[in-house]
């Protein structure tokens, strides 16, 4: 076998045997396996082209011709498997080039088309005489439809002078003459693509045909109310307009009544299609249209530049009145937000005297119950303690305004003293470095009274002492063991530095602590003046801290529930106590 019959998928040769040995109600579902070998492929490589030749060597795609001749009512899948037979048929014309090219070109690819045509014209045909009821069906059909159609746009795009044979078909004119929405749309879609595929199409055709597909056009337009149908012909004689600039006159001097026509599909939703085609009618020639949309396009730039320049200046002269207006609208904020204080200032002060009112009022209704409560004899001793307690908190309220007057003083008079202290701690240590450095002997002067004969003389000293009292000699193991000894207490001097170390860490935190909490109390404000912040302040986060003062506060509110005479002797309690007795009187 050569190279030029070597096969390029064997699935090819296999099929072909079994159409040949199979009957022709089953052709068609054979033939489907064709799909499968076109979707194994890359489209346009070398083996795509050699699959293409086999399937025509081996007269598969001829078979796939003669198959859509069925009745397909009659075969598996029905007009889905016809509409899948068109769809293989196209995709393997398209791209295919064998070596007897005039029988493909003349005689087997016209037939194609018009075969294609049939077959559409077969399913119309059938979906119109089924009943509305049965949906699933009517669906089917009109899909396999579409189908088809998809598949011979595919084909004449691929052979452009199918076109005239499509266009010249009275099977295609048979389509076109229908009242079902649903295949007119397609035939219209159709229509406007053969004539996009090809421009000098319309050129080629007699004028008979021309005239004849326009009237069906234009019958669409006058007899349809469906919107989809008018946007389908609307779009259909825009798009063939454009390209074949003659059918403009045609329209203009055939269809007299068109421009009426077409109003009436105002404000259906294709208004853009509508307008186009409108200009066009009114233009009579496709660059007359294009010079009123370029007169349009550059009017409206005008407009849009002079509205800019316009909004310029405006802008320029608003921006005196626009910062007045700002900062009038500032001021007004701006005296909103004092009297809203002020306003709230004033309801403020007015609760804190309602609720001091009824405190005292509290107070003195809780005394004067106390005191009919008591026995005669009691009631003088009672109100000679009251008015000892209410002299100490009036001498203790004016003793803590004297000592506020003075803190300013103190404040100022203990910075001046920190002040003078820190001075005289750097005065002194200024000294001290001063009267050191006198004291330090002089390296290029010898000590007082050393001559070069007492030099002489120390050193025979040193020399005798030297030979009279030699260094004893020590042993390794005594060495060893002094070596030990300083080992244990270096590391015994490292371990507790550590200790000494961390408890001058807390010492000097402590004293920190305790620093930070006197300037806290030197520059407190006034209560009445204390904020959120300032009591943020004193505010405590250390855990025993917290749990003392919650247990003082226990404390107090036990002692608050309780008749006052209960606490006229009131002996300190320890925290169990405390506790013990608020979890009683809670419950």
């Amino acid at each position: 076998m050569s190279s030029e019959d070597t096969l390029a998928d064997k699935r090819v040769e296999d099929l072909a045997s079994q159409v040949a040995e199979t009957t022709d109600r089953n052709v068609p579902i054979l033939l489907l396996a064709l799909q499968d070998i076109l979707d194994s492929i890359i489209p346009g490589s070398q083996k795509a082209d050699r699959i293409r030749k086999d399937i025509w060597r081996f007269e598969l795609l001829q078979s796939v011709l003669i198959a859509l001749k069925q009745d397909f009512s009659q075969v598996n899948g029905k007009w889905t498997t016809a509409a899948q037979l068109a769809k293989i048929l196209a995709h393997c014309a398209v791209g295919l080039d064998p070596p007897d090219s005039y029988e493909y070109h003349a005689i087997f690819l016209p037939e194609a088309a018009e075969r294609l045509l049939i077959l559409a014209r077969n399913i119309q045909h059938r979906y119109m005489k089924i009943p509305e009821r049965t949906i699933a069906l009517k669906d089917d059909l009109i899909k396999a439809y579409k189908e088809v159609f998809d598949g011979l746009q595919w084909l004449f795009s691929g052979h452009i002078f199918l076109t005239t044979n499509v266009l010249r078909s009275n099977y295609l004119l048979q389509i076109l003459i229908t009242d079902d929405r649903e295949t007119a749309i397609g035939v219209l879609a159709v229509l406007q693509s053969a004539v996009r595929v090809n421009h000098t199409v319309l050129n080629s055709l007699d004028e008979k045909v021309v005239h004849s597909l326009l009237d069906e056009v234009i019958y669409k337009l006058s007899a349809f109310n469906d919107p989809e149908t008018g946007a389908a012909a609307t779009r259909a004689l825009v798009n063939i307009s454009s390209i074949h600039q003659p059918l403009i006159r045609l329209l203009y001097t055939r269809y007299k009544g068109l421009r009426p026509l077409l109003s009436r599909w105002t404000g259906k939703g294709f208004g853009r299609d509508l307008k186009k085609l409108l200009s066009l009618l009114d233009a009579g020639s496709a660059q007359q249209a294009e010079l009123q949309r370029l007169h349009r396009s550059a009017t409206t730039i005008q407009a849009i530049w002079r509205g800019f320049i316009t909004r310029r200046k405006l802008r320029k002269a608003n921006q005196a009145f626009s910062s007045l207006q700002k900062n009038y609208r500032q001021m007004q904020v701006k005296r909103d937000e004092r009297v809203l204080v002020e306003r709230q200032q004033r309801e403020l002060e007015h609760q804190l005297l309602v609720a001091r009112r009824q405190a005292i009022r509290q107070t003195r209704q809780k005394h004067l119950d106390m005191i009919t409560a008591m026995k005669p004899g009691d009631v003088n001793k009672f109100l000679e303690m009251h008015q000892i307690s209410a002299a100490i908190a009036i001498q203790a309220r004016w003793k803590g305004v004297l000592e506020r007057r003075k803190l300013g003083l103190r404040k100022a008079t203990a910075k001046q003293v920190k002040a003078a202290i820190t001075i005289q701690r750097c005065v002194r240590q200024f000294l001290k470095r001063q009267e050191d450095r006198k004291k330090e002997p002089l390296l290029f002067q010898p000590p007082p009274g050393l001559t070069e004969e007492r030099r002489l003389e120390l050193q025979r000293e040193i020399d005798l002492h030297r030979e009279n009292h030699p260094p004893k000699p020590v042993s390794h193991e005594r060495l060893q063991e002094t070596h030990d000894q300083a080992q244990e207490m270096l590391a015994h001097f490292l371990t507790v530095r550590m200790a000494h170390r961390k408890n001058y860490q807390k010492r000097e935190a402590l004293l920190a602590a305790l620093e930070t909490d006197a300037n806290l109390l030197a520059d407190a404000p006034k209560i009445s003046d204390a904020s959120d912040r300032d009591i943020y302040k004193f505010t405590s986060h250390s855990a025993p801290v917290a749990a003392k003062a919650l247990a003082n506060h226990k404390e107090e509110l036990i002692m608050l529930r309780q008749p006052w005479w209960k606490n006229l002797n009131v002996e300190e309690k320890t925290d169990e106590e405390i506790e013990e007795a608020y979890d009683y009187n809670i419950l």
